[in-house]
C-alpha cells in the first residue's frame, strides 16, 4: 500500500506520561494517490502479559501467542482497551479517499491504577497506539507506537523505613565442618533511591580460612516475578544485573573494608502490587568470590526505587501532591497551573524544587511491537521505554577511603638457562692479568 502513517503525541517529546494525565496526539495519513478502504480503526491498549514454555524443568520465553502448544503458560490482564474508528467501519461499504494528508486527532485518559511500563524476557507491561487501515480485497495493515507510562511512587509517602540505614550478613565454612569462615557484612546508607542516585555499599569482609578470597562482586539486580493464568497458576522468576562492579581481593586471615558507589540506571519504579501478572522489585548483592572448595559467602538487602527522591532530613514532613512533580506532558502542565496550590506552604514548594529529569532510555529493555496477528500486516518497530532519571545528589563519599586496584598478576617468564649464563658473562667486569709484560 502506498501510503505513509505517522503516530505522534501532542507536546511530549519522548511519549512519556504518569498515570492519570492525559494522552493526546494525531495521526497523520499520507496518500499519493486515491485508494479504497472501509475504514481506519485506532485502537490504544494497555496491559501486561507474560508468557514461557516449561519442560523438562527449564523455562523459555515465547514470543509469539501460540496457547495450543503444550506445556506454555500465558497470563494477562487489561488496564487500557480503547478502541475508535476513525472513518468508517469493519462493516461499513468501501469509499474512497483522495490524495494529500490527512490528519486525525486522539485522546484517552490514563487510568491512575495502571503499572509502569516495563519489558521482561517472560512477559512484559506495554502501552500501544494502533492504527489499522481496513481495505477490501486485501490484509489489513497495523501501524503501531509504542509509549510509556509510569506510576507516581513518592518515596516521601512510602514506608518511613527507607531513609534508615540497613545491612545484613553472610557467612560460609571452609570445606563444610571446620571452624574457618568467611564473614561478610553489608552496610547501605539508605534504602529508597532513584534513577540517577548514588548508592554507597559498604562490605567488611573477615576472612579466617587459609584461602584467600579472589575479589569481591556487587551488583544491582532487578527480579522479575511473573505469573500464569492459564492452563492452571504458575510462577516464574528472572534476575536482570543492572550494574556490576568488583573490588579488591582478601588474603587469608585478614580483614578488609571496601566502598563502591553505584548509580541506579533509567529503569522502572518498583512494584509489587499494581499487577497481578508481572511484579517488579530490586535489591543489592554482594558477594565474596572464593574458589572451588567452599560455597562463595552471599548478602542481600532489598531496595525500592520510586520517581520522587527522599527529602533530606532538614526538610519538613509534609509531601507534595501530583502536581508539584515535574511532568512530561505540557497539557498536564497547562493543568497544574490551574489548580489552586495555596494549601501548601511556602517553606513546602522552596523544599520540593527539584531539577527537572532527563528521560534516558533503558537499554536493557528494546523490543520489538509488530504485531503478531496472521491477518494484518505490520512493520518492525523497535521500542525502547524511557524513565525520568533525577541528578538528586552527588553522595558524600569524599570521607571514603578508595578501594586499592586490583593487581593483575605477572606471569614470570621461563628463560633458558645457558641464555642467563651468557648474560652473566657479559655484565661481569674484565679482570687485569697478574703478569707483566
Amino acid at each position: 500500500m502506498a501510503a505513509n502513517c505517522v503516530i505522534s503525541f501532542d507536546q511530549n517529546e519522548y511519549g512519556t506520561y504518569f498515570t492519570g494525565q492525559l494522552l493526546t496526539g494525531k495521526v497523520v495519513i499520507n496518500l499519493n494517490k486515491s485508494k479504497k478502504f472501509k475504514g481506519i480503526k485506532l485502537k490504544i491498549c494497555g496491559y501486561a502479559q507474560c508468557q514461557w514454555r516449561e519442560r523438562h524443568g527449564r523455562k523459555k520465553p515465547i514470543y509469539k501467542s501460540n496457547l495450543k502448544r503444550k506445556h506454555v503458560y500465558h497470563g494477562h490482564e487489561d488496564y487500557i482497551a480503547s478502541t475508535t474508528y476513525l472513518v468508517g467501519s469493519e462493516d461499513s461499504s468501501p469509499f474512497a479517499i483522495e490524495a494529500g494528508t490527512h490528519t486525525y486527532t486522539f485522546s484517552c485518559p490514563i487510568p491512575v491504577n495502571c503499572p509502569s511500563s516495563f519489558e521482561g524476557a517472560y512477559g512484559h507491561v506495554r502501552y500501544v497506539v494502533k492504527v489499522i487501515t481496513i481495505r477490501p480485497g486485501s490484509s489489513n495493515r497495523t501501524y503501531t507506537k509504542g509509549f510509556t507510562v509510569l506510576k507516581m511512587m513518592d518515596l516521601n509517602r512510602e514506608s518511613s523505613l527507607l531513609k534508615s540505614p540497613a545491612y545484613n550478613e553472610g557467612m560460609e565454612n571452609f570445606c563444610f565442618f571446620t571452624s574457618q569462615t568467611v564473614h561478610l557484612r553489608v552496610d547501605i546508607t539508605q534504602t529508597g533511591y532513584v534513577p540517577g542516585q548514588m548508592i554507597l555499599v559498604s562490605s567488611h569482609v573477615k576472612n579466617d580460612t587459609s584461602v584467600d578470597v579472589k575479589k569481591i562482586f556487587i551488583c544491582l539486580n532487578l527480579r522479575a516475578t511473573y505469573t500464569s493464568d492459564t492452563p492452571c497458576m504458575r510462577t516464574s522468576d528472572e534476575k536482570l544485573c543492572l550494574v556490576k562492579k568488583y573490588c579488591g581481593s582478601v588474603p587469608r586471615h585478614s580483614e578488609r573494608d571496601y566502598a563502591e558507589v553505584i548509580r541506579v540506571p533509567a529503569t522502572p519504579p518498583t512494584c509489587e502490587h499494581l499487577s497481578k501478572v508481572v511484579r517488579i522489585s530490586y535489591e543489592i548483592c554482594v558477594v565474596a568470590v572464593m574458589n572451588h572448595l567452599m560455597h562463595n559467602p552471599k548478602s542481600v538487602i532489598p531496595i525500592t526505587i520510586g520517581n520522587v527522591p527522599l527529602l533530606m532530613p532538614s526538610a519538613p514532613v509534609e509531601t507534595p501532591s501530583i502536581d508539584d512533580v515535574p511532568t512530561t506532558s505540557a497539557c498536564a502542565m497547562q493543568r497544574a497551573e490551574s489548580i489552586d496550590h495555596s494549601m501548601l506552604s511556602e517553606e513546602t514548594e522552596v523544599d520540593f524544587e527539584l531539577p527537572p529529569p532527563s528521560y534516558e532510555e533503558a537499554m536493557f529493555m528494546t523490543t520489538n511491537l509488530a504485531d503478531d496477528d496472521v491477518n494484518t500486516v505490520s512493520e518492525q518497530v523497535q521500542f525502547t521505554p524511557r524513565y525520568p532519571v533525577y541528578d538528586v545528589d552527588e553522595m558524600a563519599v569524599n570521607g571514603v577511603p578508595p578501594n586499592p586496584p586490583l593487581k593483575k598478576k605477572k606471569r614470570k617468564k621461563k628463560i633458558n638457562q645457558l641464555q642467563t649464563v651468557q648474560e652473566m658473562e657479559k655484565e661481569k667486569p674484565p679482570r687485569e692479568s697478574p703478569v707483566e709484560i
